[in-house]
């Protein structure tokens, strides 16, 4: 059969077209034999048309109005819809472009799905990306590269393997594991895990959650374990289980770690609790730390103002010192902020264990456990207990009880 053309509002019983199918407005297509129509070349639609079976062509393309389709519609090139193209089974295609509405039971696409509205796909979607300017809802997982949405996307779990990106709401019903996923309102997740996620509204995470970085600027609540190789938490994060960061962990917020902490260098410069803290290089505080069991660390440094609960244990630590404990965080303005704020006040500390004790100016503690003790200038201090040397030259400084040098120290914490 030659190239064919179906007129306005008529119905065609179809088999096989070689050639070209234009089909008029308000047509409906049904197969003659089979349960489908085949066209070996393009399908072209001048408006709204019904196809009441599986449908396969080179390439497809809707003028005006909506395509509904009661089976499969397949298309070895592209798809081209002005506005609404409704599948009840499986949409496989090259390419794949709707201006308005995509709704599909399913979604296979070799390149990209680019859609200006909307998408809602009751199964699971294939892709190298999938690019929407409103929403997308997908009841099953998603096989994508990239994801790029402008309001809403839900999925059932399924792997995004290079960029998501959503500028409203993220929402994953099953594991999800993802490279590069930056969502700017609210993101949700049942467990994650993926190279990069940074979310700048809420992000709740109901499991584990395993990155090699994360970047929270609003709310985060995991409540798992988590782990990463770097983060930076500039507004809130609460981990109910343990946190690790076998990197650096900035904190220019607030954290509040229900288990323990484990990481490779931590800055704090807002508030930070957890039930112990064990770093493996340094600790810069610039802000308040609560950890119930202690902090734990090669080298502490807690600038002038800080607070800290609970027992700091260290090769060497200096409490209160005359410089911006932050000033060299990748020159980031908050935690120099947080230095600032701080100038003035007063260093408190409770007991401190180390090889090196050294406090500054204005510095309070309770007990120091140390090989070698410094106390600068209106230090106070409950009780200095030493085994090499205790330096205070001439300056003010406050014992409550009288300094002891013993051949032995206790037992360290940690």
């Amino acid at each position: 059969m030659p190239d064919l053309h179906v007129d306005r509002g008529s119905t065609a019983r179809l088999d096989r077209v070689e050639g070209e199918l234009t089909v008029g407005r308000g047509a409906r297509i049904t197969a003659a034999s089979g349960k489908g129509v085949t066209v070996t070349g393009a399908a072209r639609f001048e408006g709204d048309a019904d196809i009441d079976c599986d449908f396969a062509c080179d390439s497809l393309g809707v003028e005006r109005g909506a395509l509904k389709v009661s089976g499969d519609l397949t298309v070895l090139k592209e798809i081209d819809v002005a506005h609404t193209v409704k599948a009840s089974g499986a949409v496989k295609a090259g390419e794949i472009e709707v201006g308005g509405k995509m709704l599909a039971g399913s979604v296979s696409c070799e390149g990209t799905v680019r859609v200006g509205g909307m998408v809602e796909v009751a199964k699971v979607v294939e892709a190298q990306a999938v690019d929407v300017g409103g929403k997308v809802k997908v009841g099953g997982a998603v096989k994508l590269k990239d994801l790029r949405v402008g309001g809403l996307a839900k999925v059932g779990g399924g792997t995004i393997s290079g960029k998501a990106k959503v500028g409203g709401v993220f929402e994953s019903t099953g594991p999800l594991e993802f490279g590069d996923l930056q969502v700017y309102g609210k993101c949700s997740l049942p467990a994650g895990k993926g190279k990069r996620l940074a979310t700048w509204g809420k992000l709740s995470v109901g499991g584990d959650l395993d990155c090699e970085e994360v970047e929270v600027g609003g709310v985060a609540d995991v409540r798992g374990n988590c782990r990463s190789k770097t983060m930076t938490i500039n507004g809130k994060l609460d981990v109910s289980g343990s946190l690790s960061a076998s990197g650096t962990l900035d904190n220019f917020g607030s954290s509040e770690i229900r288990g323990d902490f484990a990481g490779e260098e931590l800055h704090v410069a807002g508030r930070f609790k957890a039930s112990k803290g064990v770093v493996e290089n340094r600790a810069e505080i610039a802000g308040e730390v609560e950890t119930a069991k202690g902090l734990k660390a090669k080298s502490i440094v807690v600038g002038t103002g800080s607070r800290v609960r609970g027992p700091l244990v260290g090769g060497r630590i200096e409490l209160s010192k005359s410089r911006m404990v932050v000033a060299d965080w990748n020159a980031n303005w908050m935690g120099q902020a947080a230095a600032l704020r701080l100038v003035g006040r007063m260093t408190n500390a409770e007991d401190v264990y180390g090889d090196e004790v050294v406090l500054g100016p204005s510095a309070r503690c309770r007990n120091i456990f140390a090989k070698t003790v410094e106390l600068g200038a209106g230090s106070v201090v409950e009780q200095v207990t030493y085994t090499d040397e205790l330096r205070q030259g001439h300056h003010e400084v406050h014992l409550t009880k009288p300094s002891e040098k013993v051949d032995k120290l206790p037992p360290f914490p940690l």
